[in-house]
């Protein structure tokens, strides 16, 4: 009888570690199976699948690691006789970086649905149920994600591209597994230096809990932390993913997102309301007026090379409110200034106070508050004092033009707002 111990190696990711035999595999060669081989005299199954595993791959474990999937008894299509496996099962934090190819052509951590069953040795292609059924069962506590929100109330959030080993071009938080030893709270703060550059102390993190996930890799829990700040997209060093950037959070339910983010957005939503980080009571103040004409197209301006704050990009008309001055009597005052519009105060409808990111002008984030007034203008009525031109936009052609930082935000929650739509014909 033809003894033998192989090894199912499960990585962070719940990817199993497979082996691609070489042409001189005596049983299925050029086919893709796991990790083994036979006993040695005296040896028992458990020995033989700690030493194999060392031999074909480098892998080191502790025999008590390893989980027995069962013995199985089968009659090899190749060698014409029963073989005897027994299987084991172990999942370890590594990835195809720590391997050496010992044996066969390669080794490489896939999924191993993913093969059809003539590409598999026919040990792998009998026992896959178990491997995947005790994979299923794994439950993994050690993982964490940790967001920042901004002024804005929007979430820094990562775009995983298609290299990513599980739920490629999808969205999710910052994080990552634990290493020995870490609190999930300085796992959290590593994981988000490593993928962002950006440094956070660990009191500074708001415990958001610990959520529990169920996926084909196996059952996972998240530990899940958000913490406030004043940076921006330009302080994020993105080093992992395709892109690391701050999301409006009315958007977010439109991407692709993880599974574990979509559990974890509730309580961070719930988190943001009272914790979301705003201008000092001393930050400078700015007001604007948003028209919207006949067609519901809204009234933008163009900024030319000169403007301190955002030059040629587009946004409101508006500007600094001047001492003793209130919001209002500011929008109405700088669009007058601006474009010859003068509106009377009723006809101004409040569509919200914003946080601007104004750090590159002056160092700091200000305060912007907007309103909207519905019209019967036209371009030929406004008298562009300012800036390039001042034009009624096409709503849907907003997303193509460079806005300024103000308006990335404002433009869009004004286009979602109760306001817009009772002025929108």
């Amino acid at each position: 009888m033809h003894r033998f111990a192989a090894v199912a190696v499960v990585d962070a990711f719940g990817r199993l570690l497979l082996q691609e035999r070489g042409d001189d595999a005596p049983h299925d060669p050029g086919r893709w199976g796991l990790p083994g081989g036979d006993l040695e005299p005296g040896e028992d199954f458990r020995a033989a699948a700690v030493r194999e595993l060392e031999e074909e791959t480098s892998l080191r474990v502790d025999p008590d690691a390893l989980a027995s999937l069962g013995v199985h008894r089968f009659r090899s299509d190749s060698c014409g006789g029963t073989d005897e496996l027994e299987l084991f099962a172990v999942r370890l934090d590594v990835d195809d970086d720590d391997l050496v190819c010992g044996e066969g052509r390669q080794l490489r951590f896939a999924d191993p649905t993913a093969y059809s069953a003539d590409q598999l040795h026919q040990a792998l292609r009998l026992t896959l149920p178990d491997v995947l059924a005790w994979r299923a069962d794994q439950d993994r506590g050690d993982f964490v994600c940790l967001t920042l929100v901004d002024p804005r109330g929007w979430f820094l959030m990562q775009e995983r591209d298609e290299h990513a080993p599980v739920w490629p071009d999808t969205w999710c938080f910052p994080g990552g597994g634990l290493e020995a030893g870490e609190t999930p709270r300085q796992g959290a703060v590593r994981e988000l230096a490593e993928e962002t550059g950006i440094e956070v102390a660990p009191d500074d993190l708001h415990d958001l809990g610990e959520f529990g996930v169920e996926s084909p890799h196996g059952r996972f829990r998240y530990h899940a932390f958000a913490a406030p700040t004043l940076l921006g997209n330009d302080d994020v060093d993105c080093r992992e993913g395709r892109q690391i950037v701050f999301v409006d959070p009315a958007t977010v339910d439109d991407l692709p997102l993880v599974r574990s983010t979509v559990q974890v957005l509730g309580a961070l939503r719930d988190w943001a309301v009272d914790h979301t980080p705003v201008p000092p009571e001393d930050a400078r103040g700015f007001a604007g007026v948003i028209l919207v004409d006949r067609r519901g197209w809204i009234l933008l301006q163009e900024r030319d090379e000169h403007p301190r704050i955002d030059p040629d990009c587009w946004g409101l008309s508006g500007g600094h409110l001047e001492p003793g001055e209130s919001p209002a009597e500011g929008a109405l005052r700088e669009l007058e200034e601006e474009t010859g519009v003068r509106l009377e105060a009723g006809r101004l409808r409040e569509v919200g106070a914003f946080a601007n990111d104004h750090r590159a002008s002056y160092g700091t984030w200000d305060r912007m508050w907007v309103y909207a007034a519905a019209t019967d203008l036209t371009d030929a009525d406004i008298d562009c004092r300012e800036g390039r031109r001042i034009v009624f936009v096409d709503p849907a052609t907003v997303p193509s033009l460079r806005v300024t930082r103000g308006a990335e935000a404002i433009v869009p929650a004004f286009l979602r707002s109760d306001v817009y739509a009772s002025m929108a014909p």
